[in-house]
C-alpha cells in the first residue's frame, strides 16, 4: 500500500479585523494625548472663563470705545456689537485664539501619529502587524477628532461655570454652536495634515506646511473683509465658512 503524502501549507497569523484594529489604535492614540488634551483644555478654559468674568465690568466702556473704530475693522474682527457676552467672547477667543489652538492640537495629533511614526521607524512595524493603511489613517483622524472634542468640552465647562458664577451666562445653544464650529474647523486642518503626512513624511514639515495654510486662510478671510476689491479671496478660506457660530449659530 502506498501512503499519500501531503504538504502542509505554512500557517500565518490572521489579520486582525479592521474594526478591532481601529478601536485598538484609537485607544492607544488617546492614551498618548490624554494629558496634553487636559492641559490644553484647562489653559484655554481659564482664558475663556476670565473673559466671561471680565465682561460685566467693561461692557459699558468697551461699547463706547469700539464706536470710534472704522466699520471695516469692526466687521473684520467681529467687534461690531459688544452688547452680549457671546459677541465679546467671540471677538476675544472664538475668532482667533480658540480656532488656532484647536487646529494646532488636531494637526499635531495627525503629524505625530503618521509622519512622526515614520520618522522614528515605527510605522513599518505597525503596518506589518498587519494594519491596513486606511485603518491607520481613519484611527488617526478619529483620535484627533476626539482629542479636540475633549479640549473643547473642558473649555466649554470652564466658560459655562464662569458665566453662572458671574451672573451673565453664555447661552447654552450659543456655546454649543460655537464649540461645534471650532471643532469642525479643527477637523478640516486635521484633514489637511493627513494629506500632508502622506506627501511630506516629516512631522516638522507637516506642521509647517499646514500651519502655513492655516495662517494664509485666516489672512485671506481678514483681508477679504477689509477690502471688497479682494473679497474673492475669502472663498479660498475655511474661516469664511466657519463664520461666527457663537453669535449666529452654525451655518
Amino acid at each position: 500500500m502506498s501512503a499519500a503524502t501531503s504538504t502542509a501549507a505554512p500557517t500565518t497569523a490572521p489579520a486582525p479585523a479592521a474594526r478591532a484594529a481601529f478601536v485598538a489604535l484609537v485607544r492607544g492614540g488617546l492614551r498618548g494625548t490624554r494629558r496634553s488634551s487636559l492641559i490644553w483644555g484647562c489653559g484655554l478654559g481659564i482664558m475663556s472663563a476670565f473673559e466671561v468674568a471680565l465682561y460685566p465690568s467693561i461692557s459699558d466702556s468697551i461699547g463706547t470705545t469700539i464706536d470710534g473704530y472704522p466699520s471695516g475693522v469692526k466687521e473684520a474682527f467681529g467687534i461690531s456689537n459688544f452688547g452680549t457676552v457671546e459677541a465679546y467672547l467671540h471677538a476675544e477667543m472664538f475668532s482667533l485664539v480658540l480656532p488656532f489652538a484647536l487646529a494646532y492640537v488636531a494637526l499635531r495629533c495627525v503629524a505625530t501619529a503618521i509622519a512622526g511614526a515614520e520618522e522614528r521607524g515605527h510605522l513599518d512595524s505597525l503596518l506589518a502587524a498587519p494594519v491596513a493603511r486606511r485603518t491607520l489613517t481613519a484611527s488617526t483622524f478619529a483620535t484627533a477628532a476626539i482629542t479636540a472634542a475633549v479640549v473643547l468640552f473642558v473649555d466649554g465647562a470652564f466658560t459655562a461655570v464662569a458665566g453662572l458664577l458671574q451672573g451673565d451666562a453664555v447661552g447654552v445653544g450659543h456655546l454649543l454652536a460655537g464649540l461645534a464650529g471650532v471643532w469642525a474647523l479643527a477637523l478640516f486642518f486635521a484633514g489637511c495634515a493627513t494629506l500632508a503626512a502622506g506627501l511630506l513624511h516629516r512631522s516638522g514639515q507637516v506642521l509647517g506646511a499646514v500651519g502655513g495654510v492655516l495662517g494664509a486662510m485666516y489672512l485671506f478671510d481678514l483681508v477679504g473683509k477689509l477690502s471688497d476689491s479682494v473679497g474673492f479671496l475669502r472663498w479660498a478660506s475655511a474661516f469664511r465658512y466657519y463664520g461666527t457660530p457663537l453669535q449666529s449659530g452654525l451655518d
